[in-house]
C-alpha cells in the first residue's frame, strides 16, 4: 500500500496518487463532487473539464455539482486529496473562498506555490516528488490556523454518519446553535453542514455502487434516502445523469484503460487512508 507521511494524518484524506497515462485515446469520466479538496501538480499535458484546460498546478475547493473530466492520451500528475479541515490549515484562509473553484497554486500560495510545481517537474522519481509536496504541506499546516473545536467535532460526527446525521441533532451534540455552526462550518470546511452532508452521503452511495451496482433500492435505504426516487434526484443534480448511466460510463472507462494507466480515478474518503497505485519506488509499509 502506498502510504502518505503519518505526520499528515488529518491533513490528507487518503494516500497519494501518481498518474501516469499512456493510452491510444483520451480517458474521460463523469466526476461528481467529492468530500475532499483536490491538489494537483502536473507533470505534462493538463487535464480538461467542461470549461477547458485546467492549470498545470491547481487546488480545487468543495463543490455541489459534478463535471466531465478528460485526461489526454499522455498525462502525468500528482493527485493529493486534502481533508477540508486540513485544507483550512494549509490554505490559511477560509476554505469557502475556494468553493466550486479551481485555482492555480501560485494564486493561492504565491511564489512558493509556483516554485513547488517547478521543483516537482525537475525531480526525476516519484518518491522524491511526493516528498517535496509533503514537506510543503507540513510547513503550511504547521504554520496555519487550527480548526475550531466545535467544527472539528461536527466534521468528525458528520463523516462517521456518512452525512446521515440530522443537522439539528449535529448542532445539539456539539453544543452550538444551528446558525453559529453553519457559519463556522462553512468558513472552515468550505460548504455548510447541510450541503456537506449531502456530498458525504453521495460519496457513500458511490462506494456502495462500486461494490454492488445493481442494488439501487437497497443502497437508497442504507444511505438514508426516503426512496430510490430521491436517490435518482441526487444523481441528476450531483452527477448530471442517472445511476444506471453513471455506472455504465465508469465501467466503460475501466474497460478502455490500458495496462499503461497507473491510475484513473477514485472516491476520496475523508479521514480514512486507503490504497492507491504508484510506481514501486514509492511503496513502503505503513509506519
Amino acid at each position: 500500500m502506498v502510504v502518505a507521511d503519518r505526520r499528515l494524518d488529518g491533513v490528507v484524506a487518503r494516500d497519494h496518487v501518481g498518474v501516469a497515462l499512456d493510452c491510444a485515446a483520451a480517458v474521460g469520466w463523469l466526476q461528481p463532487p467529492v468530500p475532499a479538496v483536490t491538489l494537483i501538480v502536473g507533470l505534462s499535458e493538463p487535464v480538461r473539464s467542461r470549461t477547458g484546460a485546467l492549470p498545470d498546478d491547481w487546488i480545487g475547493g468543495l463543490g455541489e455539482t459534478g463535471d466531465v473530466v478528460e485526461m489526454p492520451r499522455r498525462h502525468g500528475s500528482l493527485d493529493i486529496k486534502l481533508t477540508p479541515l486540513g485544507a483550512y490549515s494549509v490554505l490559511g484562509v477560509p476554505v469557502s473562498e475556494l468553493a466550486g473553484g479551481c485555482v492555480p497554486l501560485e494564486d493561492v500560495f504565491g511564489r512558493p506555490g509556483a516554485q513547488l510545481g517547478d521543483l516537482v517537474r525537475d525531480t526525476p522519481d516519484w518518491a522524491s516528488r511526493f516528498e517535496l509536496v509533503e514537506a510543503f504541506l507540513l510547513r503550511r499546516a504547521g504554520a496555519g490556523p487550527q480548526p475550531t473545536p466545535i467544527v472539528a467535532r461536527a466534521w468528525s460526527l458528520l463523516c462517521a454518519s456518512d452525512g446521515r446525521l440530522p443537522i439539528g441533532e449535529l448542532a445539539a451534540t456539539v453544543g452550538a446553535s444551528r446558525r453559529y455552526l453553519a457559519a463556522r462550518f462553512r468558513e472552515e470546511v468550505g460548504l455548510g453542514p447541510k450541503k456537506m452532508a449531502r456530498v458525504l452521503r453521495f460519496a457513500d452511495v458511490r462506494r456502495r455502487l462500486e461494490a454492488e451496482p445493481a442494488g439501487l433500492a437497497d443502497i437508497a435505504q442504507a444511505c438514508g434516502y426516503c426512496d430510490q426516487a430521491h436517490l435518482n434526484r441526487d444523481f441528476r443534480e450531483l452527477a448530471g445523469t442517472t445511476p444506471g448511466d453513471f455506472v455504465a460510463r465508469q465501467t466503460a472507462v475501466a474497460g478502455r484503460a490500458e495496462p499503461q494507466v497507473t491510475f484513473v480515478q477514485d472516491v476520496a474518503t475523508p479521514g480514512r487512508v486507503g490504497s492507491a497505485r504508484l510506481p514501486r519506488d514509492r511503496r513502503r509499509p505503513a509506519k
